[in-house]
């Protein structure tokens, strides 16, 4: 570990410490205070152990590390579509956002969420106006424009297509739902 550790030729790198390096290193500084040379075994083990530990700490962070940066990534875009599903985006949008290529993009969110960006942001979407259609009276031809969708036609058929009812089916489902619930507490 410790080999690997010294071919690694990095400036620097980040650790994690779950407290191991910090008492190793306690514990060789305490050593070190002895001053003894019946101590300096103990010295030479202490050191060893400290060496090879942040060696495997810092092989562990060399692999997560590029899973960890496109996590980053997946967050931000994540952040992104729910800040602006109400507007009309692409995935060049999107890409640019996070600094990426849109393809590279594409391909570790999927990888990430099993769902491309769009299917993401239809998701959002479609959410939303399941919760407009339940909780509010605006107008049904106005939902879509409140969700980012601006054709009518293509909001119905992909709420149907998500929900397996039309938005007006969707909407009196919820009253009728309402209703039953306030009857349950009279």
């Amino acid at each position: 570990a410790f080999a690997r550790l010294l071919k690694m030729n990095a400036p620097y790198i980040l650790l994690k410490d779950p407290n191991e390096v910090y008492f190793v290193l306690k514990n060789l500084v305490l050593e070190m205070d002895e001053r003894g040379k019946e101590n300096l075994l103990m010295v030479h083990l202490l050191l060893s152990q400290l060496l090879i530990r942040i060696g495997r700490l810092a092989i562990e962070a060399k692999a997560n590390e590029p899973q960890q940066q496109s996590n980053i990534y997946v967050k931000n875009v994540i952040a992104y579509l729910h800040e602006n599903y109400d507007c009309e985006i692409q995935m060049k949008d999107i890409a640019a956002d996070v600094n990426l290529h849109p393809g590279y993009l594409h391909r570790i969110f999927k990888n990430h969420t099993g769902l491309t960006v769009m299917e993401y942001l239809t998701s959002v979407r479609m959410e939303k106006a399941k919760m407009l259609l339940a909780q509010t009276e605006i107008p049904l031809i106005e939902i879509s424009d409140y969700i980012g969708i601006n054709s009518r036609q293509y909001f119905s058929s992909l709420f149907k297509k998500y929900t397996q009812q039309t938005p007006v089916e969707y909407r009196k489902a919820a009253v009728r739902r309402k209703e039953f619930a306030s009857w349950e507490r009279v």
